[in-house]
């Protein structure tokens, strides 16, 4: 994320994107991004218009940010279900998005007396999951950052429900589809999310190799809607501000 000059951050991010991001304005600048990263300026709207999204962008341009706006602008507290889930390949990947997510959460206005906070689980790898099941039997998360191993456990289990679901992200996707313990259960996901409506899916990576045949399969595997949009932020490499060339002379022998 870019830290910029001391704007009103509220009406940057709104201008940028959608009126409903102003609600988060101020809670983004108390946590130090005061001014959208060129992923989020492209993103933003699309994401807001309810489209599905292909986030293709390097590490640390912000599409974490992007994609966690969009999820808070559409969850309803009031609700007693699991609205969005992140699926990530690793736990210290899901480890840094629920830290993100609960500092937005935390940094949102105080709810009104009859609504309620919005609640982030972390059901990663590692665990022994106990708290988490507890969890899930007395109250649900309103949002899931999970890894595919602990998910599919609790998929398994009906602990966890698709059907109430609004938004599904799989971030560092090309990790996971690469990955032979993981691709199976993706894919697996993917098509039973396929058949729930008003949903909204969101791939996030820093690189996607032969991305017109992945956004060729998203459509016709329906993973997600046919009107998905490929959103590549910065995909030509600028020269390096110094370029130190080395050459070595070697003596030619007859």
């Amino acid at each position: 994320m870019v830290h910029g000059s001391p704007l009103s951050c509220a009406g940057v991010w709104a201008a940028d994107s959608d009126l409903r991001v102003t609600a988060y304005g101020r809670q983004v600048e108390e946590l130090g991004y005061l001014t959208p990263t060129e992923i989020q300026r492209q993103a933003l709207p699309v994401l807001f218009s309810g489209r599905d999204c292909i986030l293709h962008a390097q590490t640390g341009s912000g599409k974490t940010l992007a994609y966690l706006l969009l999820i808070y602008s559409i969850i309803n507290t009031q609700r007693s279900a699991v609205q969005a889930l992140i699926v990530v390949p690793t736990r210290e990947l899901g480890m840094q998005v629920a830290k993100v997510a609960r500092m937005l959460a935390a940094k949102a206005d105080q709810p009104e007396p009859e609504n309620k906070p919005c609640t982030i689980m972390a059901l990663l790898d590692g665990g022994t999951l106990k708290r988490q099941k507890s969890w899930l039997k007395a109250e649900p998360p309103t949002i899931i950052v999970g890894t595919l191993g602990s998910l599919c456990q609790m998929l398994e289990k009906q602990m966890i429900k698709l059907e109430s679901m609004r938004v599904l992200v799989i971030d560092e996707v090309d990790f996971m589809f690469n990955s032979s313990s993981q691709v199976s259960s993706l894919r697996k996901l993917l098509i039973s999310y396929s058949s729930i409506n008003n949903r909204q899916t969101i791939f996030a990576s820093a690189s996607i190799p032969q991305h017109r045949r992945f956004l060729y399969d998203c459509i016709q595997q329906k993973w997600t809607k046919a009107d998905v949009v490929h959103i590549h932020a910065n995909p030509v490499q600028p020269m390096p501000a110094r370029l130190q060339h080395r050459f070595l002379v070697s003596q030619l022998l007859n």
